[in-house]
């Protein structure tokens, strides 16, 4: 019997677990979701032979994660892999006779944001067998772990093979989310400080205080005029872009300045930065292209960029603006 599910994977995985009564073996290659982690420990407090391996990344091996070292402790049997034996696997063979294999890492991420899948598959001996061989043969790749040491922030791109700092950031979000524990965002946040797109996941999920512009944002351009880049009263975190061009023959650079305020004119709202971009490809005005790219997070950090679209010159600024920006209280 092979069955394919898309949704509830994690109940489903659940549900047969709770059917074990010998042996369970799991294989994946992140694991932060408590309540599969509880249904082990569970087994493990019950005389099961649970067997688990999973990679040794930030992820998994850090001291607000899973107690892993309790698993060990209890009877369970734990494996970590590394970089040079890295285990990508996601499957778990029950008594010898239930196999689940798919896409699914066992956190909240995949749970909750990505679209995954698994097969259920019991009573195919050959296949099942072939999995419980494979299983034996990444043991072989590992060594048993008796004792952990947890990763500390500052180790957390190590063995990052899959952009771990990310995921984890945005596990953590999930996290939250599932648990309705609003304090562990901010590590979320701390883990991934430069990924705005964490803390708008967040802010979406209503999981974070609710800050705005209290004041446009915006460039000069030629004539005194003045592009906004970011309006005022836009919701934070943000990331806004806007594309200008050329505006005389042959132009080889760009000196543009940044300013906080709502008047049409540039120089009547107030100046706070300068940007210069050097290096455009001589061309007819209005044929080379420069890109502005700012973001603003939560805390008032505010990154500007501006580049060339026809070389990739640029140059990056980054203004603390907390004055700039207000609560918003319902």
């Amino acid at each position: 019997m092979v069955k394919a599910h898309f949704d509830d994977i994690r109940q489903t995985i659940l549900d047969e677990l709770d059917k074990a009564t010998e042996k369970i073996v799991v294989a994946v290659y992140w694991f932060t979701n408590q309540t599969l982690f509880q249904k082990l420990m569970t087994k493990v407090s019950g005389g099961l032979k649970v067997e688990l391996i999973i990679h040794n990344d930030y992820i998994n091996n850090r001291e607000a994660g899973l107690n892993f070292q309790n698993f060990i402790d209890n009877g369970g049997h734990f494996y970590f892999s590394d970089t040079y034996n890295p285990m990508h696997n996601k499957f778990c063979v029950i008594d010898g006779k239930t196999l689940i294999n798919g896409s699914y890492n066992w956190t909240y991420y995949a749970e909750d944001r990505n679209r995954e899948n698994i097969l259920l598959i019991k009573d195919e001996k050959e296949t099942i067998d072939a999995f419980i061989t494979e299983f034996d043969r990444l043991k072989s790749l590992t060594e048993k772990v008796e004792k952990i040491r947890p990763l500390t922030k500052f180790e957390v791109d190590e063995f990052n093979l899959l952009r771990a700092r990310d995921y984890l950031a945005n596990d953590i979000v999930f996290q939250a989310k599932a648990t309705g524990n609003k304090e562990i965002i901010e590590s979320a946040f701390q883990i991934a400080p430069d990924n705005i797109e964490v803390q708008k996941i967040a802010f979406a999920l209503d999981l974070t205080k609710k800050w705005k512009l209290k004041h446009s944002i915006g460039s000069s351009l030629k004539y005194d005029k003045y592009l906004v880049i970011v309006p005022k009263d836009t919701m934070l975190p943000v990331s806004k872009s806007e594309i200008v061009q050329t505006s005389e023959d042959n132009q080889r650079s760009s000196t543009s300045t940044i300013h906080f305020g709502e008047n049409p004119k540039a120089s009547r709202n107030k100046q706070f930065a300068e940007m210069t971009i050097t290096g455009i490809p001589p061309k007819p005005a209005g044929q080379a292209k420069l890109k502005y790219h700012f973001t603003i997070d939560i805390y008032g950090n505010l990154k500007m960029e501006k580049f060339s679209l026809d070389t990739g010159r640029r140059q990056i600024i980054n203004k603390k603006i907390t004055g700039l920006i207000e609560e918003v209280t319902e």
